[in-house]
């Protein structure tokens, strides 16, 4: 016999994986790392795209989830996409490029898991968010620089971020189906 408390948590997990609020996050903020790592490999350090990627990331992600909702009927939930948009909006353009220079635009991707994450009360979304949080200064910070080959530089630390936070999105994208298998069975 299950308690109201247990049943309630059991259709929330039910309905954050049927949203696939932590794959869906955890794509976007890949896809935001791969390009500040194909922005490393590819071209010259150019400072306003790189210090864009977090707002257009989750731009992009308030706008997908909009959309999934009216797909699949299902409402956002509490994650707030958003306000953690238009938070990454001011932080790119009130402090400027500034920010994205000494901790990385990386590190503002870990700050927006983070904070979806904690108010999920999700750790595969805070895990990864607090890993960003470490990873993007080592590789991006002029006082980590000697450990930065340690990571295989400055790109080699953006690619390794990426290709990890692509297994998460997996991961937690297989979880999400096994969950919504499980209530449709």
């Amino acid at each position: 016999m299950t308690t109201t408390a247990q049943y309630v948590a059991d259709l929330q997990a039910q309905q954050r994986a049927l949203r696939h609020a932590a794959s869906v996050p955890l794509f976007v903020t890949t896809l935001g790392l791969g390009f500040l790592a194909y922005c490393e490999i590819a071209t010259d350090w150019w400072i306003f795209p790189q210090a864009l990627v977090p707002a257009v990331s989750f731009g992009a992600l308030f706008i997908g989830m909009r959309v999934q909702r009216r797909a699949l009927g299902v409402g956002t939930g509490r994650d707030r996409y958003g306000l953690l948009a238009l938070t990454m909006l001011v932080l790119t353009f009130f402090p400027g490029p500034i920010l994205s220079i000494f901790v990385g635009a990386g590190f503002l991707l870990g700050v927006g898991l983070v904070a979806l994450g904690w108010r999920a009360r999700d750790l595969w979304l805070l895990a990864p968010g607090l890993g960003l949080l470490v990873v993007s200064p080592l590789v991006t910070h002029s006082p980590f620089k000697s450990l930065a080959p340690v990571l295989g530089g400055r790109e080699g630390g953006l690619v390794l971020a990426t290709v990890v936070l692509l297994v998460l999105t997996v991961a937690a994208f297989v979880r999400e189906r096994k969950i919504t298998q499980a209530v449709a069975a």
